[in-house]
């Protein structure tokens, strides 16, 4: 056995060397990349930029429209002030009149007489609005919202993009695992089949032990080039989720690690708190209530003062009037009041109570459904933590257990037969291992996910 160590240890070195002339791909690298790099995490945070830039008081409108935009009305926190120059009826520039008249006198008469003049009429207007039935408030508030909704979209994106790469990126972990396993047996394959050449040309053995260990041979080679495919997808699939081209050569850790333990109450607390879908729900309430008082305030007046300064000059051709100069200013208040407007802001204020409604109605679908994900997601967490201990017992047990046939096998106490079922005991057992690792750490990542806690 001890020729076979040597061969393991071999086995072992030529991994490792491989390993190193590739890039190793840590969990820090991963969820970094992922959000550096990832197309819909970069447009989730251009969308909380567009929710940042339309939050503030410039945006927020104080118009009798039977809703609350974002632009709203006309006028809301901030004074409007423009500046006009000239109108349709007397446009600013230059005119052209021409008359033809005609007199008792005909001598008196006139023809196709040009008139030509010039008008300046620069205006200053500015408007504010200091009272809409406190709509303008309700609408800041609503953009406060819609940006703190944002984060939260931010984060669902992220969590679901992560839970990708990591899902990716522990299964090829996993089949490293396994491969690394099958090699191992690879070795030992390669030692039973030269014994049994050995056994057979000394007429100590059959031609049956010696055709069997090639078929088996040949069989974990199979196997590994299986696995390998497996882990070449898993790979790709990573890289695109990175969004790195497709062929980046890169591996991964040989161990998943176990960092969280399964305590039901606290994680349920948690997931009250901070599951982002559950938050969404809550800020989606949150708008349609501002949006509700929006709609009602478009019943009240609006209040509010106003003033222009003008200066106009209009020169003519001819005439007796040559020249007309009037400049001055007027300032005062504004007042309107919608009293009726064929029942559309009844309309709209029934329409968002339904609204209303209906959302907190996905509020508790939301919640119900969130809070069983966590459930399943702790049983199955548990379960996977039992699962591992199990398997690590039997594949410790599996390593005595190939032991001993090893030995067996090579006194001719045995077959190769029953060597080589105790040896797919030991593959079995390995594979059996790498999965139920993943599998507890997939309902690692669940069990996190559920409670908000993914992404920190």
């Amino acid at each position: 056995m001890k020729k076979l160590y040597n061969l393991i240890a071999l086995c072992i070195c030529l991994i490792a060397a491989s390993v190193k002339s590739q890039d190793l791909l840590t969990l820090e690298d991963v969820i970094k990349i992922t959000v550096e790099n990832n197309f819909d995490i970069k447009i989730a945070k251009n969308n909380i930029q567009v929710a940042k830039n339309n939050n503030n008081i410039g945006l927020v409108g104080a118009g009798q429209s039977t809703g609350g935009t974002v632009a709203g009305g006309t006028t809301g926190m901030l004074p409007q002030i423009s500046i006009a120059s000239g109108s349709p009826n007397t446009p600013l520039g230059i005119g052209q009149t021409i008359s033809t008249l005609k007199y008792s006198i005909p001598s008196a008469d006139v023809t196709s007489q040009k008139l030509t003049s010039y008008n300046y009429a620069p205006s200053i207007i500015v408007t504010w609005y200091l009272f809409d039935g406190l709509k303008m408030f309700a609408t800041k508030k609503k953009l406060n919202r819609a940006e703190d909704l944002s984060n939260i979209q931010y984060r669902v994106t992220v969590e679901n993009t992560l839970l990708a790469a990591l899902t990716a990126y522990y299964q090829m972990i996993s089949i490293k695992q396994y491969i690394k396993s099958l090699k191992m047996s690879l070795v030992l394959g390669a030692d039973q089949k030269k014994l049994a050449d050995e056994k057979l040309k000394t007429g100590t053995g059959s031609n049956v032990d010696a055709l069997q260990t090639q078929i088996d041979y040949n069989n974990i080679q199979v196997q590994i080039i299986q696995q390998q495919n497996l882990l070449n997808d898993q790979r790709i699939n990573l890289n695109t989720v990175l969004k790195r081209p497709a062929e980046t050569d890169f591996t991964v850790p040989d161990t998943i690690l176990i960092q969280t333990k399964p305590e039901y109450q606290m994680a349920l607390a948690n997931t009250e708190k901070n599951n982002n879908p559950i938050l969404a729900g809550q800020k989606n309430i949150e708008i349609d209530e501002l949006a509700l008082k929006e709609y009602k305030a478009n019943r009240l007046p609006r209040i509010g003062i106003t003033g222009n300064y003008t200066w106009q000059k209009i020169t003519n051709s001819i005439g007796v009037q040559r020249e007309n100069l009037n400049y001055g200013y007027n300032a005062g208040f504004v007042c309107n009041w919608t009293l009726l407007n064929n029942l559309t802001t009844r309309t709209a204020i029934k329409n968002q109570t339904v609204l209303l409604s209906t959302d907190n109605m996905k509020l508790e679908s939301t919640k119900l459904q969130e809070k069983s994900n966590l459930y399943k997601a702790f049983l199955s967490f548990q379960n996977n933590l039992n699962i591992i201990e199990i398997e690590k017992q039997s594949v410790q047990m599996a390593n005595q257990n190939l032991y001993i046939a090893a030995q067996r096998f090579k006194q001719g106490l045995s077959n190769y037969i029953e060597y080589r079922t105790v040896e797919q005991s030991y593959e079995d057992a390995q594979y059996r291992l790498s999965q139920a690792a993943y599998n507890t750490k997939l309902s690692e990542l669940n069990y996190l996910k559920a409670q908000g806690l993914l992404v920190h």
